[in-house]
């Protein structure tokens, strides 16, 4: 083999060595971005969309909305993204661990058990807006809201409200830990004035309606 073969040999292989370096580079920076997503999804911020029509007029179906989740605590007035199947869904997980004679089931088990768990209790989001915290005592009077005695101030609706659910009795005391929560368009909501959703546990709620960034002409803060 001549001088100038053997350069050239040499060249090939330090080209192919390189070429899957650099694949193994693009695999690793694609895992990487892959696993910061995920972190920011879970943890900091999603966006979701508006499915129905129980927030008309503030939101609207299809509206897609910057729902923030690092650090949030439910206040008064906010627009939240709830897991209306949460509360079903702890039921659940303690009768498999009553079964199991423990006080109740780790994260791990948890996880595991979501795999035989009924479909009816997957999680499914609402839009809702939160009206009382936990301690506050909601009535329904002559189609208005009171809180804790006062009328609530609801620039966002102009309707009547009205108890949609026989077995859920007014005046109603918020529990510890929970929020009262109901939709802008009362009259076609599924909220807290039903059995079905009831109060929502503050660990159901995904995070805070920040801003409607679709459709392109009604971006906006939501409020």
């Amino acid at each position: 083999m001549s001088e100038h073969e053997e350069k050239n040999e040499t060249t090939s292989g330090a080209k192919k060595f390189n070429l899957a370096k650099e694949i193994w580079e693009w695999i690793y920076t694609l895992a990487i971005a892959i696993v910061i997503a995920m972190l920011i999804k879970g943890f900091i911020f999603d966006i979701v969309r508006v499915d129905g029509s129980s927030m008309f007029p503030t939101l609207v179906n299809n509206d897609r909305l910057i729902v923030t989740k690092l650090g949030y605590t439910p206040e008064q007035g906010d627009i939240v993204i709830l897991d209306s199947e949460y509360k079903n869904r702890e039921e659940y997980f303690d009768k498999l661990a009553l079964s199991k004679d423990k006080d109740e089931l780790s994260w791990f088990e948890k996880f595991i058990a979501q795999g035989s768990m009924p479909d009816e209790l997957e999680k499914k989001y609402y839009v809702k807006r939160v009206i009382a915290m936990e301690g506050q005592t909601v009535d329904l009077v002559d189609g208005k809201v009171y809180v804790d005695g006062s009328l609530l101030d609801e620039p966002y609706y102009k309707g009547t409200t009205s108890s949609i659910d026989p077995t859920v009795e007014f005046p109603l005391t918020v529990e510890e830990g929970c929020v009262f929560v109901m939709g802008d368009n009362r009259p076609n909501s599924k909220d807290s004035r039903s059995s079905e959703l009831g109060t929502v546990p503050v660990e159901a709620i995904l995070g805070k309606s920040q801003v409607r960034i679709w459709p392109l002409n009604a971006i906006s803060l939501t409020k």
